[in-house]
């Protein structure tokens, strides 16, 4: 029996691979052109940068139910939902770890009330969400239907979630590739959001739920709040290559576990 991300995938064809990248491009136009707005000092709340953010993905869910495909084409259904929530909480384990626990140790940890961090942890869902859910939910899944190939569709979602980011970070001037050193650390941050997305990727492969995937990007920036700032170019902290190394791993061995699985069941 095929699993139910090859069960999902089987349905696409290139005509979902090209508008998945038309909404790739809609959603980075219009998430630059919000932030542009803002820096030129136009009245713009919060709850309308979550509007933007979320018209790609509100797009695509009804062109989705309106092709008949269904709201478990793009990670939203019950099927084996404890098992996926149960991964998420134990991937978590390392944003947790690299992210929070030992860079809090040397930095120190911020004094936040409860309401604060409730507060503060409902935001960073709603910032995560409507990139796992564009990107690892509708995006790479359906870029199946161009080629055929599971790491070329991996390889370009993970391109497309890492320049997704590069505009809006170049403007807030925590990207520069003016000089060669910063133009390396630059680079690297690029880097990271491309491992990042293979490790959120491997965590949506195996269930293909999103709902693990919100989960584990939330923890990890949720991380962000608890730690105290500390100076470093571009946020290229200490612990960097450690943990997104962990993430890497973690991510191949979920892989490499899927395979062994699915390709015991055609036995």
């Amino acid at each position: 029996m095929d699993s139910i991300f090859k069960q999902q995938i089987s349905k696409f064809d290139k005509k979902d691979g090209i508008l998945a990248l038309c909404m790739c491009l809609l959603s980075v136009l219009l998430v630059t052109t919000s932030f542009a707005l803002r820096l030129a000092g136009f009245p713009w709340p919060l709850f309308v940068t979550h509007v933007v953010n979320y018209a790609p993905v509100v797009i695509m869910i009804v062109i989705v139910l309106c092709n008949k495909q269904g709201l478990s084409s793009i990670g939203f259904h019950r099927e084996k939902i404890w098992p996926a929530i149960r991964l998420g909480l134990l991937f978590s384990i390392i944003p947790i770890v690299f992210g929070g626990i030992i860079p809090g140790l040397y930095y120190g940890f911020n004094q936040l009330t409860i309401g604060a961090l409730m507060s503060a942890f409902a935001i960073t869902m709603l910032f995560a969400a409507w990139e796992d859910i564009l990107y690892a939910g509708i995006i790479t899944p359906r870029l199946y239907g161009l080629v055929r190939s599971g790491w070329f569709a991996i390889s370009v979602g993970a391109f497309l979630f890492a320049a997704m980011h590069v505009p809006v970070w170049t403007m807030n001037d925590q990207l520069y590739f003016g000089s060669f050193n910063y133009a390396w650390l630059s680079s690297m941050q690029i880097l990271r959001w491309g491992i990042s997305f293979i490790f959120y990727f491997a965590i949506f492969r195996k269930y293909y739920s999103i709902v693990p995937v919100i989960l584990v990007h939330t923890i990890n920036n949720f991380m962000n709040v608890l730690v105290v700032s500390s100076w470093a170019p571009f946020g290229m902290e200490n612990f960097w290559i450690i943990g997104h190394g962990a993430r890497l791993i973690a991510a191949a061995a979920l892989f490499w576990h899927i395979h062994k699985t699915e390709k015991t069941k055609k036995f």
